[in-house]
């Protein structure tokens, strides 16, 4: 049977996985869909077909994501290594914010108010999932040896 905080755990990937298959595909197929994601994370973009063309490799990554999410999302236990991933990534996506502020405020016009809530969405995320994976997977204490 399993428990309830490895229901929780499992939604949570299933959540991960959805939001990258939807995302990575928007953004492969869909200019308009890559322009609402970009003003999500309040960024201004020059709209050229470089720009554009360069988006599909990227939504290319966000789909095999989703796909990896899904196996996870089946079997955490099983696929621990891609659950310590996607926690790698949201922390990794977190501080990429916070160094490189500077540079997506001058290249993207992001408000440093507006990349701070990023940064706390993508720690939010990464913690979320950690904390998650540690109640789910966390061994009751043995019961100590009668004496």
């Amino acid at each position: 049977m399993r428990s309830t905080a490895m229901r929780a755990l499992q939604a949570y990937l299933w959540f991960i996985a959805a939001f990258h298959l939807v995302v990575g595909l928007g953004v492969s197929l869909s200019p308009g869909f890559a322009q609402a994601v970009a003003r999500g994370y309040g960024a201004t973009v020059d709209w050229t077909p470089q720009f554009i063309a360069i988006l599909r490799p990227l939504g290319a990554f966000m789909i095999i994501l989703g796909v990896i999410a899904t196996f996870a999302a089946r079997d955490p236990v099983r696929y621990a290594g891609v659950v310590y991933g996607f926690i790698a990534l949201f922390a990794l996506r977190a501080l990429q914010r916070i160094v490189f502020a500077g540079y997506l405020t001058q290249a993207f016009g992001i408000a440093a108010g507006r990349n701070m809530v990023n940064v706390v969405i993508f720690a939010g995320q990464a913690a979320l999932l950690f904390a998650l994976w540690n109640v789910a997977t966390r061994r009751p204490a043995a019961a100590p040896a009668p004496a």
